[in-house]
């Protein structure tokens, strides 16, 4: 594209003069006529094009027009309004935009908030909250940081693992900024949860944790914790635990195979839980002292408890127990171990005819005086 001629045109309305630029283009060979009409109302210098010229004579005599009336107001300006509007430029001076603009936004301001002097608290309410204002990172981000310090801290597996299960969840469906999100976002993620009253606060329990998480970080504002305002279930409380009789508990130590017999008799002569099975290692079985330690890091409370070991726990364990290694053998992620551990479970229920499986039925058999055959 090449430029042959310019020439300029005047349209004046009192003292005010708008210029028309008449310019020459050549596009692929053809000579093309445009008029710029030079428009100063925004404060700034913009080059209108029209291809007609009576098009461009008519915006530009509108311009005029305007230009010419907001002349004619200056010039009614008393003295003490004409102080008034330089200081209004003074200020806007440090802020770049002209006048009209800054008028113009104003007005759509008020408008929404119904009152100017809410300006200033509502630009300091953006600033605190949004998210291109704060720290630039995702909640999948944020969430892997705090689970990365409780490891540093030694918490149990179990519960590292149960905090990336229902974290990752919750990060499928919003993964964006942790300020992005609102207590009604949260609110309708707990509502579609499938699982009990008990599943749905434990998913609100550790979605709690994690903003409360990004809060001490900054990276949403202080006190806007978006779980904080969910609802917590209620419901009816969980069915008696039934547990396996004495009867019932000879038939499954027979059934399971030799693997799975040491954690059966602990789980059902000590008492404990089926997670801290699966972090048990043999040192912490004690015969010599007739205890198991079960340390923090690998029991689901707080403190370091010791479990006694009966004398029908002895007499099981003595042919059974091991120096060091593993309690519960198979697998070595966490997950693995779970799900190799309830396949013994159910593969013992069923070859001793006793299936389904009794969630923490072995807990109550401390008492029970079956023995080795």
């Amino acid at each position: 594209m090449k430029r042959r001629h310019r020439r300029i045109e005047t349209v004046r309305d009192g003292n005010v003069r708008v210029k028309i630029y008449r310019r020459t283009r050549t596009v692929a060979g053809n000579a093309y006529p445009t008029f710029e009409v030079c428009d100063y109302t925004s404060g700034e210098r913009k080059l209108r094009s029209f291809a007609d010229h009576q098009a461009a004579r008519k915006e530009a005599r509108r311009i005029a027009q305007l230009l010419a009336k907001g002349d004619a107001m200056a010039a009614a300006l008393s003295g003490r309004e004409a102080a008034v509007f330089g200081r209004c430029l003074e200020l806007l001076r440090s802020v770049g935009d002209p006048p009209e603009l800054a008028c113009a936004r104003y007005a759509e301001a008020v408008g929404i908030l119904g009152n100017g002097s809410l300006l200033p608290s509502a630009a300091r309410f953006y600033i605190e909250r949004h998210p291109d204002t704060l720290p630039q990172i995702t909640l999948a981000d944020a969430a892997a940081e705090m689970i990365e310090l409780r490891r540093k801290a030694k918490a149990s597996e179990p519960y590292l693992a149960d905090l990336r299960c229902r974290t990752s969840r919750f990060i499928k469906v919003f993964p964006d900024h942790p300020a992005s999100l609102t207590t009604e976002d949260c609110q309708r993620y707990l509502d579609g949860l499938e699982g009990t009253t008990g599943t749905k606060n434990a998913h609100r329990q550790i979605l709690w944790r994690l903003f409360a998480y990004c809060d001490s970080r900054g990276y949403i504002a202080r006190g806007t914790n978006p779980v904080a305002g969910t609802q917590v279930f209620t419901g009816k409380h969980q069915d008696t635990i039934e547990v396996w009789a004495p009867e019932q508990m000879a038939k499954l130590l027979a059934a399971a195979d030799h693997a799975y017999l040491p954690a059966l008799a602990i789980g059902a002569f000590a008492g404990l839980r089926t997670s801290e099975i699966l972090a048990l290692d043999w040192r912490d079985v004690r015969l010599a002292d007739r205890t198991i330690k079960v340390v923090h890091r690998k029991a689901r409370c707080a403190g370091t408890r010791l479990a006694p070991i009966t004398d029908n726990l002895f007499a099981w364990l003595s042919v059974l127990a091991k120096k060091t290694g593993p309690v519960w053998p198979r697998g070595r992620e966490w997950k693995e171990r779970e799900r190799t551990i309830t396949a013994a479970q159910n593969a013992t229920a069923a070859a001793a005819g006793l299936l389904p499986w009794r969630h923490n039925g072995l807990r109550q058999h401390a008492g029970c005086r079956i023995m080795p055959s």
